[in-house]
C-alpha cells in the first residue's frame, strides 16, 4: 500500500500499529524461511553422510570378498603339496568319524533344547528369572547353532524334524520372562538380589543398558504407587494402604542404593549389585555356572565345545549409572511420587471420619519404620541416592494429616453448632406456635422452679459435702433451678458439651501419648519420626474454629434479637410481645449457660488438657474460685466468655427496658386520666381515725379523720405486674445491675408521671382532673410508699439527682394540703407507710434491698456508744417464727424520716391533758428497744431490721 495513502486513512498511532504489524510479518517470514533453508540443508547432509556410510560398507564387504578368495585358494595350495596318497587313505576313516561325532553332537543339542521347557518352566515357578533366562539364551544358541548346521547338512530336519517345533515351544519364554521381571519390578515385597537379577535378565534378553534398566526400574515403581490408589484396591484398609506405600517408597530408595549405586560408599552396606552379577554371569561358562550338570554325562561328552563354553554376551560394555543421573533421576522419582501420594492418599484420607483413625494410621505407620533395619542407614542412603536428607513422614504425609484432622475437627464444631442452632429454631418456633411441646419452663420459669420433682435432689446428697455436689456431673435439679437453666437449656447445653468432649477426646489420640505409645518408644530413645510434633498446630486450630463458631452462633443468635427487638417496637399487642421476651430471655439464658454448662467449650478455647477441671465445672463461687486459680486466663476464652454475657446482657437490656416502659405506661394512663370515675375506681381505704382536741375554752372536741393507709391500686398494680414479670422469668437468677437497671427506670419513669401529673395541675389552661387535697394526699402518700419500698441508697449523681427529684415531688404536694391538716395526718400517715411497707416488703422482694442492705430503720433503734463488728452476726431475738435467723446489721442513716414528733400543734396547757400531738404518738409502733411482748406481729418482725430482711431469702437467690 502506499505510503500516502496510509496517511491519508489513517491516525498516526494507526499507522504505527501497521508499521509494527508488518515488521513482525516480515520477521516471521524470515525466521519461517530460516527454517526452511535448516530443514533442507540438514537432509543434504544426512544424505551426503548415508551415502559416505554406504560407500565405506561397500569397501568394505569388496575386501571381505577378495580376502576369503585370497583364504581359499591357500586352503587348495595346502592340501594339494601334502600329498593326495595319505590324503585318500585316511579320509574314509575321518570322515565317518567325524559324522558320527556330528550326529552324536545334534542329537544331544535337540536333547537339551527338548529339556528346556521344563527347566525355565521350574525356574518361572521359583521366580528365579535370570535363570530362566540364562536357559532361553542357551537355548537360542542351540538352536542358532543348529539352524546353521541344516543349511550345511539339508538331510538334518529331515533326521530331527522336532527341531523346528521345539524352538516354536520355546521361543515365547521371552515375553513370559520379562513380564515376570517387570511384575517384580513393582512388587514392595522383593528383596534386592530378586530386584537386581530382574533387572539383569532385562538387560540380557533386551540388550539394554544400566541407566535404561534404572529408568525402567523407576517407572514401575511409579505404576506400583499409583496402583495402590486405584479403585481395584479399595477392598484393603486405608491403614493397609497408606503402610504399602511408604514402605513402597522407602525400600525403592533403599533398593537404588544396593543395585545401582556405585560411587564410594560411607557405610558399611552392600552396593553396585547390578554390575556385579552381570559381570559374572557374562564372565562364567555353561559348565563353571552349573546349568548343564543335570544333562547326564554321555550327553554332555557330546556337547560341542560351542555350546558348553557358551556365556551370555552383551552388545555394548555396561556402564554404570553415574552419580549425577542417579541422583537426577532419583529427585524426579520422588517429586513424581510426591503428587501422586498428595492425590491419591488424599482421597483415601476422605473416608476417615475420625482422628483416632488417623492416629491409628500413624502409629502403625510409625511402627513399621521402627521395625525395618534399613532404616537405620536410611539417613546415608538418601544423602548418596539424592543428595539430601528425606523424611517420609514430613515429606509425604504429615501435612495430609494435618489437613485432614482440622478437616475433621471443623465438621465436627460446624456440626455441633448448627444442631444447636436448629435447636433453637425449633424452640423459639414452638414457643410462639400454640403447640404444648415446648415446656413450660422455657415459657414461665417460676412454675418451672417452684414445682418439685424427684430430680431435684441427688440419691447421695446426704454423703457428699456442697463443694463435691456444685462440681459433680449431676449437681441436682435444685442447682439448676436456682440458676434457671431449663430443661431444655440444660438438654442444649450437654448436647453441645458432648459433641465438643467427643472431639477434644478423639483428638486427643493423635495429640498426646496414651499408655500404648510410651510402650512403644525404642530402648534408644529415637524415634522414625516425632508423631506429636504438629500437636500445637492442632490445638490452635481447635481454638480458633471453636471462636469462630461461637462467633456465628453468637451473630446468628443476635441477628434474631434484633429482628425481636423490632417486633417489640412495633406490635403493640402485649401476648405478642410476652412471646417475643420469652424468645429473648431464652437466647440470653442459652449464652450465660454456654459458660457454666458446657465445660468442653472452655477446653476447647483455652486449649485445656483433658481431665482437668475447669471453672464452667464449677456451680459454686468458693469452688470457681479454687479451680479457676489452677488454670490460667487464657484471651481468647475470656473473649469468648465476654461475648456470651454481653449477647445474655443485651438480651436482658432488651428485656428490661420493654418491662419497664409497659408498667410506666399503664401508670401514666391512670395518673393523666381525665374521668372522675378512674380515680374513684383506683382509690384505695382510708383510715379513720378518732382523735379529741381541747379549744380555748377548755372543752374537748372529738372528731374523725380519714387518712391514706395503703398505695393506690395503679401503684400496686404496677409493683406486682413488675414483680410478678420479674419472678415470672427466674428473677432470683437475673443479674443484679439488670434488676437495679429495672427499677431505676420504673422509679424515673414514676417521679416523671407525678411530676406531669402536678404541672398539669398547675397549669390554669389544663383540662385534667383538679389536685384537690384528698388527691394529693393519695398521691404523697403513693409517692412516700414508691420511696420506701424501692430506695435508692446508692451513691452517684442519678441516685442523688432523684433523690432531690423526689423530695421536690413531695414538697409540691405539700402544698396542695392545709398545713395544719398535713401536721395532724403526718404521724397517722407515716405510721401506715411503715405498716404498709412491712407488709408488701416480702410481695415486692424481688425489687427491694437491691443494695442487701435493711429498707426501715423504724423496727430498731441504733444502740449509741457500740461500735459495730464486721465478725458478729447478730440474731434476733424474736423467736417464735424463725428460729436464729441471720439478718444484717442496719446502718445509721436513713433515707426516710422517723416517725417522731417533734413539734406540738398547739402548746400544751397547764391542765395536765395530753395535747393531740401526745395522742397522736400513742397509736404510733415503738422501737425494739421498749421490749413490747404485747406487740403486733409485724412490730415483732421489726426486731428483724423489717421484712425486707426477710425478702432477701426470696430475691436474689443467685447472689448476682
Amino acid at each position: 500500500m502506499d505510503t500516502n495513502i496510509l496517511f491519508e486513512k489513517f491516525t498516526v498511532d494507526e499507522v504505527r500499529a501497521i508499521e509494527k504489524k508488518t515488521r513482525a510479518d516480515i520477521e516471521r517470514k524470515k525466521e519461517d524461511l530460516r527454517t526452511m533453508v535448516g530443514e533442507r540443508y540438514r537432509d543434504l547432509i544426512e544424505a551426503a553422510d548415508t551415502i559416505t556410510e554406504m560407500k565405506n560398507s561397500a569397501h568394505n564387504v569388496m575386501q571381505s570378498i577378495n580376502r576369503m578368495e585370497s583364504l581359499c585358494k591357500e586352503l587348495k595350495q595346502r592340501h594339494m603339496v601334502k600329498g593326495s596318497l595319505l590324503y585318500k587313505r585316511e579320509k574314509p576313516d575321518n570322515s565317518s568319524r567325524k559324522h558320527e561325532l556330528k550326529f552324536y553332537g545334534i542329537a544331544s543339542q535337540i536333547k537339551l533344547l527338548l529339556d528346556m521347557p521344563e527347566k525355565i518352566w521350574s525356574a518361572l515357578d521359583t521366580s528365579d528369572y535370570l535363570t530362566a533366562a540364562r536357559h532361553y539364551l542357551l537355548s537360542r544358541h542351540v538352536h542358532t547353532s543348529l539352524q546353521l548346521d541344516s543349511q550345511q547338512s539339508p538331510d538334518l530336519l529331515s533326521m530331527f524334524p522336532v527341531l523346528t517345533r521345539q524352538w516354536a515351544a520355546i521361543s515365547h519364554f521371552r515375553s513370559t520372562i520379562l513380564q515376570g521381571c517387570r511384575s517384580l519390578l513393582r512388587d514392595a515385597q522383593a528383596d534386592d538380589q530378586q530386584i537386581a537379577d530382574c533387572l539383569c535378565t532385562i538387560i540380557l534378553l533386551e540388550d539394554s543398558t544400566p541407566r535404561q534398566v534404572f529408568n525402567e526400574f523407576l517407572l514401575a515403581r511409579t505404576s506400583a504407587v499409583q496402583q495402590l490408589f486405584k479403585s481395584n484396591q479399595q477392598t484393603s484398609s486405608i491403614k493397609e494402604q497408606t503402610t504399602l506405600v511408604i514402605h513402597l517408597i522407602t525400600t525403592t530408595i533403599h533398593q537404588i542404593y544396593v543395585v545401582f549405586f556405585s560411587g564410594q560408599s560411607t557405610v558399611d552396606a552392600p552396593c553396585n549389585l547390578l554390575l556385579k552379577i552381570l559381570t559374572e554371569v557374562t564372565s562364567k561358562k555353561q559348565q563353571e555356572t552349573g546349568l548343564l550338570e543335570a544333562h547326564g554325562t554321555v550327553s554332555a561328552k557330546c556337547l560341542p565345545r560351542s555350546v558348553l563354553e557358551f556365556m551370555p554376551s552383551l552388545r555394548s560394555h555396561a556402564v554404570p549409572v553415574s552419580l549425577q543421573q542417579l541422583q537426577e533421576n532419583s529427585q524426579q522419582w520422588i517429586n513424581t511420587c510426591l503428587k501422586d501420594v498428595t492425590s491419591g492418599l488424599g482421597k483415601l484420607l476422605g473416608f476417615v471420619n475420625t482422628v483416632k483413625r488417623l492416629a491409628d494410621i500413624r502409629d502403625a505407620l510409625w511402627e513399621q519404620l521402627k521395625q525395618d533395619h534399613s532404616m537405620s542407614l536410611w539417613g546415608t542412603v538418601c544423602s548418596h541416592v539424592l543428595n539430601r536428607s528425606l523424611s517420609v513422614w514430613e515429606d509425604f504425609l504429615q501435612d495430609l494429616f494435618i489437613d485432614r484432622a482440622k478437616a475433621l475437627i471443623k465438621y465436627q464444631l460446624d456440626t455441633a453448632t448448627e444442631m444447636t442452632k436448629r435447636h433453637v429454631t425449633k424452640v423459639v418456633m414452638e414457643i410462639g406456635s400454640t403447640s404444648e411441646s415446648i415446656s413450660n419452663g422455657d415459657t414461665d420459669l417460676a412454675e418451672y422452679i417452684w414445682h418439685e420433682s424427684s430430680g431435684d435432689i441427688t440419691q447421695n446428697m446426704a454423703w457428699t459435702t456442697a463443694a463435691a455436689r456444685s462440681t459433680s456431673d449431676n449437681p441436682g435439679g435444685l442447682i439448676m433451678k436456682a440458676k434457671a437453666y431449663t430443661p431444655f437449656i440444660q438438654s442444649l447445653c450437654k448436647n453441645y458439651d458432648e459433641k465438643l468432649s467427643s472431639m477434644m477426646e478423639d483428638v486427643s489420640y493423635y495429640t498426646q501419648k496414651s499408655e500404648d505409645s510410651v510402650t512403644m518408644e525404642t530402648p534408644d530413645g529415637t524415634e522414625p519420626f516425632d508423631r506429636f510434633s504438629k500437636a500445637d498446630d492442632l490445638t490452635n486450630h481447635i481454638q480458633m474454629t471453636c471462636s469462630t463458631c461461637i462467633k456465628e452462633l453468637l451473630d446468628y443468635l443476635t441477628e434474631q434479637i434484633i429482628l425481636w427487638e423490632k417486633s417489640l417496637s412495633e406490635i403493640s399487642d402485649h401476648s405478642i410481645n410476652i412471646i417475643t421476651q420469652n424468645k429473648i430471655l431464652l437466647v440470653g439464658r442459652l449464652s450465660y449457660s454456654l459458660c457454666e454448662m458446657a465445660p468442653s467449650l472452655q477446653q476447647c478455647i483455652a486449649a485445656i488438657p483433658p481431665g482437668k477441671k475447669t471453672e464452667s465445672l464449677s456451680y459454686g463461687k468458693k469452688s470457681m474460685k479454687l479451680s479457676s486459680s489452677k488454670i490460667p486466663d487464657d484471651p481468647r476464652w475470656a473473649e469468648t466468655k465476654q461475648r456470651l454475657v454481653r449477647c445474655q446482657s443485651e438480651c436482658n437490656r432488651i428485656w428490661s427496658n420493654y418491662l419497664s416502659d409497659w408498667v410506666i405506661r399503664d401508670l401514666k394512663q391512670n395518673l393523666q386520666t381525665k374521668k372522675e370515675s378512674d380515680i374513684i375506681t383506683s382509690c384505695t381505704r382510708w383510715d379513720e381515725v378518732d382523735i379529741q382536741e381541747e379549744t380555748e375554752d377548755g372543752k374537748k372536741i372529738s372528731s374523725k379523720i380519714r387518712v391514706p393507709m395503703q398505695a393506690s391500686w395503679y401503684i400496686h398494680s404496677l409493683l406486682y405486674k413488675l414483680c410478678k414479670e420479674i419472678n415470672r422469668v427466674g428473677g432470683h437468677a437475673v443479674h443484679r445491675s439488670t434488676l437495679q437497671n429495672i427499677v431505676h427506670k420504673v422509679s424515673d419513669g414514676i417521679v416523671s408521671c407525678y411530676e406531669s401529673v402536678i404541672q398539669e395541675s398547675r397549669s390554669k389552661n389544663s383540662t385534667a382532673i383538679p389536685l384537690t387535697q384528698q388527691r394529693a394526699l393519695q398521691m404523697l402518700f403513693d409517692m412516700k410508699y414508691v420511696i420506701q419500698v424501692i430506695p435508692r441508697k446508692e451513691e452517684g449523681k442519678e441516685n442523688q439527682r432523684y433523690n432531690q427529684r423526689c423530695k421536690k415531688i413531695i414538697d409540691m404536694l405539700e402544698e396542695k394540703v392545709d398545713p395544719f391538716d398535713l401536721d395532724v395526718f403526718t404521724p397517722f400517715m407515716q405510721s401506715h407507710l411503715l405498716k404498709q411497707g412491712q407488709r408488701s416488703a416480702v410481695l415486692f422482694g424481688s425489687i427491694t434491698c437491691l443494695d442487701k442492705l435493711g429498707l426501715y430503720s423504724g423496727g430498731r433503734s441504733s444502740q449509741t456508744g457500740q461500735s459495730e463488728q464486721h465478725n458478729v452476726l447478730p440474731l434476733t431475738q424474736c423467736t417464735g417464727r424463725f428460729t436464729l435467723l441471720p439478718i444484717s446489721s442496719q446502718p445509721t442513716r436513713s433515707s426516710l424520716p422517723a416517725p417522731v414528733l417533734k413539734q406540738s400543734l398547739y402548746k400544751v396547757t397547764d391542765s395536765g391533758m395530753p395535747s393531740l400531738t401526745e395522742k397522736a404518738a400513742a397509736v404510733l409502733p415503738h422501737s425494739t428497744s421498749q421490749k413490747d411482748v404485747g406487740s403486733s406481729f409485724y412490730n415483732k418482725l421489726g426486731s428483724m431490721s423489717s421484712m425486707s430482711d426477710i425478702s432477701n431469702w426470696f430475691s436474689n437467690i443467685g447472689n448476682k
